[in-house]
């Protein structure tokens, strides 16, 4: 059997950290203020303070985040939630690993999950329709043309909420069946990589083992 090395990389610096956690709790904020406003009208004087206190938490994280993508290091960048084919080939893995509930291992890789790369531009675009359509509500500016600003917010509302649960789930997924150490990396900064030798024969090594010399290349090319 295979001699295996257990290693921490640093993997996420702390800018992107601050911006994670910075984003994930005045994102919560928001929806759960923006959903006793919709749904709980006895409740919105208090909380629509506290969902523009939030919002602008939002917007300033968010620029940042967003600045970090092309005046950035490391794994901060644009170039590292763009797709490959490699990485495709990565998230095709980690969905059907979801689909099975963890029956299929998961993949390696070294920083960004590949199937939720992407999604996070998505998101980062759905968050700035949604900055703008609350900015000119705020405004009191209700159509631009026919489009309803309000269906806009509220459509969004309703993207960032799933988005918002399938990460959670994903997260605590992770968590139970993965060997990267996913949320406790997003707080410390440092993955867990299983090394072993090159000269490792099992038949599941490609989608198991990830050497040092690959994960480092990985960090200079695609998550």
């Amino acid at each position: 059997m295979p001699e295996a090395e257990i290693r921490r990389l640093p993997v996420w610096g702390k800018a992107i950290r601050l911006c994670h956690w910075g984003l994930a709790l005045s994102v919560l904020a928001l929806l759960f203020s923006g959903w006793l406003i919709r749904w709980a009208p006895e409740r919105a004087p208090s909380m629509e303070e506290i969902h523009f206190v939030s919002a602008a938490v939002t917007i300033a994280v968010l620029l940042v985040r967003l600045w970090l993508l092309f005046a950035g290091k490391g794994t901060a960048t644009l170039n590292n939630l763009l797709p490959s084919r490699h990485s495709l080939g990565q998230a095709w893995a980690v969905l059907r690993s979801y689909l099975t509930l963890g029956k299929i291992r998961l993949p390696r890789w070294y920083a960004h999950n590949p199937l939720w790369a992407p999604l996070y531009l998505l998101l980062f675009l759905v968050l700035l329709i949604q900055a703008g359509s609350g900015l000119l509500l705020l405004n009191q500016i209700t159509l631009l043309g026919d489009l309803s600003m309000r269906q806009v917010h509220v459509n969004g509302y309703y993207l960032i909420m799933g988005f918002t649960l399938l990460h959670i789930l994903a997260s605590f997924f992770h968590d139970a069946k993965g060997e990267g150490s996913d949320i406790s990396a997003m707080v410390n900064g440092q993955r867990i990589f299983i090394i072993e030798s090159p000269t490792a024969s099992s038949p599941q090594a490609d989608n198991v083992v990830v050497s040092l010399d690959t994960a480092k290349f990985r960090k200079s090319e695609k998550p």
